[in-house]
């Protein structure tokens, strides 16, 4: 020890002499010590400069370099000549500078393996008839864990909850992270989900809870897992039911302070009593994982589409989930101008149904509405809100066909998938394709009457090649033609070689 600090050059020996502070013992031990760890800092911070230099001349880019060391520090104590060179040039050779750089930010471990072992475990998920590559996409570090360590973690699955093949396939489809640990986790997890909803761990009902959980189902700890959802359903459950709900919608990725912070938000922002509070929450659990900022901003939306402060709360009190909706993104607007525009609602009347805002328009209020319009169940779109069929339009696809029976007997046309995908294409290939406004199509309510493939799509791509073609010609002009015309009055309308 005296050695090495005897061997170095230290001004005026300051640090080797005894002060009136230490003990000359303890002065050379303290710098000693120092000494030491500034050498190890030094050399570890240039293994770091080489590490990343060496990711460098791979092609990775410094920002992506820097946030895969921090993730993944071992590489920092790889060797580079023999481990690090290496493992890079194979992976390069296997995806390219630009899909590497991509791969390493979801998995920073990737170099950990190589690309034959990921390959191998891609196919035996394959085999198994899992979409493998949804769970590289979602799961990376699936791909890195090793074959064996893979089909062990699939085994305890499938066999302590007897989930079927099929099942399986579905699990992962939810769950792709559940392969990313290992057994004694995965089976933790069922444990606890299993003790929380009281159900025996091989049981169907347990496995349908497990199949629809929140997604983040297999990321947290089992101990985690238990006491967030023990402490929801003791704060605010209504009865034992709710920690299904709870599991299902994902209440467990909030802790348990944030949960009392946040409730207490909504009781003061939304006027509820406890017990109130315990109904909203106990329906719609996953309230508690919305930032209060972004309530905040949702509800600030909501006034600016027209509602009043009054109305908004109220909306929200029927159906917390509104909370959550993003109110200025394109799916929220179009909904509220479809309600507006083509089914003549006002806000008075939305706020006073605010559930309609939580159903699709192309998947589901567009059909049903269409269907009753085009069964003569209903004058106009616009009638429906004083047909008496108002409530129809809210029923599942099931009770709605049940429901409207004798009219598909009547009319021939019946209320099933395929009228329900036709209408849905028919809508979003004039949303999407040519790009019209809800108001334009209100205009021109003929179009989501018309055929997607005999009409709409040729006559478009028709009218859109005149546009190009000639300046003055303006294809919207001409939406009224393009639905009502038959082929050959069409046809003469509008030649190859301009219109006619």
């Amino acid at each position: 020890m005296l050695h090495a600090c005897t061997g170095l050059h230290l001004p005026g020996h300051r640090l080797c002499h005894s002060n009136s502070h230490f003990s000359k013992q303890r002065s050379w031990k303290t710098v000693c010590r120092q000494l030491i760890t500034s050498a190890a800092k030094s050399v570890s911070a240039g293994n770091a400069n080489a590490v990343q230099a060496e990711f460098a001349k791979a092609g990775i880019p410094a920002e992506v370099t820097q946030k895969i060391l921090k993730q993944y520090k071992p590489y920092l104590n790889w060797d580079i000549d023999t481990k690090l060179r290496p493992a890079l040039q194979l992976w390069l050779q296997e995806l390219g500078i630009e899909q590497l750089s991509v791969q390493l930010q979801k998995s920073p471990s990737l170099l950990v393996c190589k690309p034959e072992d990921c390959n191998e475990v891609y196919l035996w998920l394959v085999s198994k008839g899992v979409n493998a590559a949804r769970v590289q996409q979602k799961a990376p570090m699936v791909m890195t864990r090793g074959i064996r360590a893979v089909q062990s973690t699939f085994e305890a699955l499938q066999q302590a909850a007897a989930f079927s093949d099929t099942q399986m396939c579905t699990l992962l489809h939810k769950h792709p992270a559940a392969m990313t640990y290992g057994p004694e986790h995965v089976l933790s997890t069922l444990q606890v989900v299993s003790t929380l909803v009281g159900m025996p761990v091989t049981s169907c009902s347990f496995r349908e809870v497990v199949l629809v959980a929140g997604n983040r189902l297999f990321f947290m700890s089992p101990v985690t897992l238990q006491q967030r959802v023990t402490f929801f359903c003791q704060m605010y459950a209504t009865g034992t039911h709710v920690a299904r709900t709870a599991i299902t919608m994902g209440v467990f990725v909030t802790s348990e302070p944030v949960m009392q912070s946040r409730a207490a938000k909504l009781q003061e922002q939304l006027g509820w009593d406890n017990e109130q509070l315990k109904q909203k929450l106990s329906a719609q659990p996953n309230i508690l994982n919305l930032d209060p900022s972004t309530i905040a901003r949702n509800v600030q939306a909501m006034q600016g589409a027209g509602f009043s402060l009054t109305q908004v709360w109220a909306m929200c009190t029927q159906h917390p989930a509104l909370l959550g909706s993003k109110w200025t993104s394109d799916t929220s607007v179009e909904k509220l101008q479809f309600l507006t525009c083509l089914l003549g609602l006002s806000l008075d009347d939305i706020a006073a149904r605010p559930h309609l805002l939580t159903y699709s328009v192309s998947g589901f209020l567009g059909p049903h509405v269409w269907f009753l319009y085009q069964t003569g169940a209903i004058q106009a779109p616009n009638t429906v809100m004083t047909s008496g069929l108002y409530a129809y339009i809210t029923y599942s696809k099931a009770l709605f066909s049940k429901k409207n029976g004798a009219l598909s007997v009547f009319s021939g046309m019946v209320f099933d998938s395929a009228f329900v995908d036709h209408w849905k294409q028919r809508w979003e290939f004039l949303r999407h394709h040519m790009k019209l406004s809800i108001e334009t199509i209100s205009a021109h309510q003929d179009l989501l009457l018309t055929s997607l493939p005999d009409r709409l799509a040729p006559r478009w791509q028709l009218l859109s090649r005149l546009a190009s073609e000639q300046a003055a010609f303006k294809a919207e002009e001409h939406l009224t033609a393009l639905a009502t015309l038959s082929d050959q009055d069409f046809a003469q309308a509008f030649q190859a070689n301009g219109e006619g």
